[in-house]
């Protein structure tokens, strides 16, 4: 008997305590009937949280500069967007237009180049549309890459610095020789041969070495030249989600060797991306912008976890006033300098009516190994679409396409959905 009242006793106990948490329940269900869904549905992920779950919403950060682990050479197409591997399974979802992004790789695959590189910027924006690099087993991704030389792209920055001086696009000079090298000769004024007479956005365009190498003498000097490098961004790394290789320059005192580093001849290197940026620069009044080609970062769950700020200004390199000079001078290329026959045919039409075309030139050959660099790099328009960009492409002894050539097939790919030979 002792035991079983004991039992009894321990029983009513538990039943008295199990009558408050019933009663609780029912409350607590009954509440949750009368919350609206959008309530419930907090409840429920505060509830989840403080279990200890994971339902509750990333923290989105701003990209600003080098993503971890992100490579841009490594691509693959992810239904309608373009998408990179990201460590700890997270994903870059990229600002690469699919279209224009396939067809450029095809291009380059099928020039069969030891080494190219396009990169094709949103002028107004900085997002890059297409970024395409080919090179040899274990070589850097070139489009990143400021180990070529920049040739007679560095015009821009001796143009640039000319006109700041004072002297104007059409400010004519006479020269003759110097087309492939120059010599202390070449830097004498001489009447008697000096037979060729050019304005300064025509010399532009025929990437006429004598004129800018007199010129940078007449009016310029190492210090004031290397200022406008600096300027234009050499001797930085452009700013970018993978990092980019500062473009090298160097201003030599020696009379000769500046002005042959004014013309191109080496002292100075440049990378794809940082030449698109310069390009961009001019069709911006003379403001470089920071590029970019991540438009998001996803964790493992698909979860936006990094955004990408508004385009945001990097430096100014010259003024408006300048900027608008340069602009005209690379029309001059294309129209009747060293781009024309590739963005002509043989009877003289263009190959992309009613696009506006401008751009620089460059040309220098490197030995051990054989590469002769050619660049273009330059900006286009028409009434929808405004876009900057560089090419790059290094032929070995046999050549088999300049980069003019290779930039009007691009731009026919962005304007006309197709490139032609």
């Amino acid at each position: 008997m002792h035991r079983r009242g004991l039992s009894l006793v321990a029983l009513s106990c538990a039943l008295a305590g199990a009558v408050p948490g019933v009663l609780l329940a029912r409350r607590v269900a009954d509440a949750q009937r009368r919350l609206p869904a959008a309530a419930l549905a907090q409840t429920s992920a505060r509830t989840a949280s403080d279990a200890g779950g994971a339902q509750a919403a990333p923290r989105v950060t701003t990209i600003d500069g080098v993503v971890a682990g992100f490579d841009p050479t490594s691509l693959r197409r992810d239904g309608a967007q373009i998408t990179s591997d990201l460590p700890g399974g997270r994903r870059a979802v990229l600002t690469l237009e699919p279209s224009w992004q396939r067809a450029v790789t095809n291009l380059l695959a099928s020039h069969q180049l030891p080494r190219s590189a396009v990169v094709v910027l949103e002028t107004d924006t900085g997002r890059v549309r297409v970024y395409a690099s080919r090179g040899e087993a274990g070589a850097p991704d070139l489009a990143r890459d400021a180990a070529p030389p920049a040739a007679s792209v560095f015009k821009i920055v001796t143009a640039g610095a000319l006109v700041h001086s004072g002297m104007g696009v059409e400010t004519e000079t006479c020269f003759s020789g110097g087309w492939h090298r120059l010599s202390l000769r070449d830097l004498e004024a001489n009447p008697r041969r000096d037979r060729d007479c050019v304005s300064l956005g025509q010399a532009f365009g025929r990437s006429a070495n004598t004129v800018f190498a007199r010129r940078a003498v007449e009016r310029l000097n190492s210090g004031t030249l290397l200022a406008a490098a600096r300027s234009w961004g050499f001797g930085e790394a452009v700013p970018f989600e993978a990092a980019v290789s500062a473009g090298a320059v160097d201003m030599p005192d020696d009379r000769l060797e500046f002005a042959r580093a004014s013309a191109g001849f080496w002292h100075s290197h440049l990378s794809p991306v940082h030449g698109a940026v310069i390009a961009q620069g001019i069709a911006r009044g003379g403001e470089l912008q920071r590029p970019w080609i991540i438009d998001h970062v996803e964790d493992s769950q698909g979860r936006t976890v990094q955004n990408h700020a508004s385009p945001r200004a990097w430096r100014r390199a010259v003024s408006a006033d300048t900027a608008a000079a340069l602009s005209r001078m690379m029309t001059f290329s294309v129209s009747e300098g060293t781009a024309a026959r590739a963005f002509h045919d043989p009877a003289g039409r263009p190959f992309l009516p009613g696009v506006d075309v401008g751009g620089k030139t460059g040309t220098l050959t490197a030995a051990n190994p054989y590469r002769a660099y050619t660049w273009f790099v330059g900006n286009a328009r028409d009434a929808n679409t405004r876009v900057s960009f560089a090419v790059m492409v290094a032929n070995d002894p046999v050549w088999r396409v300049k980069a003019a050539t290779v930039a009007r097939q691009v731009l026919q790919i962005v304007y006309r959905g197709r490139a032609t030979d």
